[in-house]
């Protein structure tokens, strides 16, 4: 099984005519507009099996990610202390938002997530409330999804606390009791302290950068694909995949540029997720991950997954004109270091036509050097030819502009140089040039 991204409008046509190939239409899911394929990413995590599943922290990570993606995609992304001081407030903001739409029983949505940041309390709004009486409580309860949150989570930890003080001190549920009343009550007061007094009383500065970044990062969600795919239900789970299934993203990015690469990069990290939390046995079906363009797609758990990739039976394939792509995409402080860690936990490599010269050095760094019988020669009187061994590249990188590249002038043929780690070929080196033809 295995999970195909689009950054092309043709690539869909394309996986169809493979499977058609293969005999797999039968296996082949395509998740599109107009389709009847929904996933909300949010329902996802709070509803899959396995451990960890609704975590605070693991929601409002998937929604980093969703930031982090936007970022890159729109050419942002800080790499100093003060864009990672916003990160961790925004974060937190999150972490808060989750954890209060938890405890007071309500739907965890994108909209009701928007309604509590809009809705927070300023400073001067928590000193008037010592002089409320009922009646200005009933109407703040019904204009003020912030307000209301609290004060349902105050009501369902008033109910626990009841239960507990009606226990007998030998019922045996009382421990199970005490310790789901201590978790809500750390987590109301967390809210409460949260809303009602820091975020309240926080700079205006502070409080409008981080209402903007969440309100930006949810924007997508609110129409659109994304509001109406990825906001609903969940009737395509990536663990299909698991199962044999192959399934194609069919929200091309030159079709529907930044919310093609929400929606797509949402789907590949909780896949990732996914095929990482899965018990591995000997009847464990092998998956891959197809994405061409890849440097669209690129997020930080990608080098995470790599590392596991193999325990879990994953192969990643990434394709990409150059390494370039990829320093620019990743962006923020040491690129090339990411980028290098990256491609270096992807174990087969294939090198083709290019005229980039920082790909083509890098490829002759990979396959490496060797001692290579080198031939001098010395003009003078005598004309001396000699041989000598050199440590030298075994593929210089001008030689990677000089592959063949396919069409009518190259006779439809195109050519690689591949290195698999650990792999000697038949010609004793850890390199082989191949090729294939473009039509077949």
């Amino acid at each position: 099984g295995g999970l195909v991204l689009c950054a092309k409008p043709d690539e869909k046509d394309n996986w169809i005519k493979f499977c058609e190939e293969t005999g797999r239409l039968d296996d082949l899911l395509i998740f599109e507009e107009g389709g009847k394929f929904e996933f909300n990413p949010l329902q996802y995590e709070l509803s899959r099996s396995g451990k960890g599943a609704g975590e605070v922290f693991n929601l409002s990570n998937l929604f980093m990610e969703i930031y982090k993606m936007g970022n890159r995609f729109s050419g942002g992304g800080g790499s100093g202390e003060k864009d990672r001081y916003w990160d961790n407030a925004l974060k937190r903001a999150l972490n808060r938002m989750i954890l209060l739409l938890k405890i007071s029983g309500k739907e965890l949505s994108i909209e009701n997530m928007i309604q509590i940041m809009s809705s927070v309390p300023t400073e001067q709004m928590t000193y008037d409330f010592a002089n409320y009486d009922d009646n200005d409580w009933t109407l703040l309860y019904n204009s003020n999804f912030c307000i209301e949150c609290i004060l349902d989570g105050g009501a369902v930890l008033e109910t626990k606390r009841g239960e507990y003080d009606s226990l007998d001190e030998n019922d045996e549920t009382i421990d199970l009791i005490a310790e789901e009343l201590s978790i809500l009550e750390n987590s109301y007061n967390t809210v409460y302290r949260y809303f009602m007094k820091e975020f309240a009383r926080a700079d205006e500065k502070t409080r409008s950068i981080v209402t903007e970044s969440f309100l930006g990062l949810a924007e997508p969600f609110t129409m659109g694909i994304l509001k109406k795919y990825f906001a609903g239900g969940v009737n395509l789970s990536p663990e299909e995949t698991h199962k044999g299934k192959i399934i194609i993203l069919n929200f091309s990015v030159k079709e529907y540029l930044d919310a093609g690469v929400y929606a797509q990069g949402i789907y590949k990290y909780l896949w990732q997720q996914s095929t990482e939390r899965r018990q591995i046995t000997n009847g464990s079906l092998p998956c891959f991950i197809w994405v061409d363009e890849a440097q669209i797609f690129l997020s930080d758990y990608d080098q995470i997954f790599q590392t596991t990739a193999r325990s879990s039976r994953a192969c990643t394939v990434f394709i990409s004109q150059n390494i370039s792509n990829y320093y620019v995409s990743i962006g923020g402080s040491n690129p090339k270091a990411k980028a290098d860690s990256l491609l270096g936990n992807l174990g087969t490599k294939i090198f083709h036509s290019n005229n980039d010269s920082v790909t083509n050095n890098w490829a002759s760094e990979v396959i490496g050097k060797a001692f290579m019988q080198m031939e001098s020669l010395s003009v003078g009187t005598n004309e001396n030819i000699s041989l000598a061994k050199q440590y030298h590249w075994q593929i210089e990188p001008r030689q990677f502009t000089t592959l063949k590249s396919g069409g009518i002038e190259n006779d439809y043929r195109v050519e690689g140089i591949i290195t698999i780690a650990g792999k000697m070929w038949s010609n004793g080196k850890n390199f082989m040039k191949r090729s294939f033809n473009q039509q077949s």
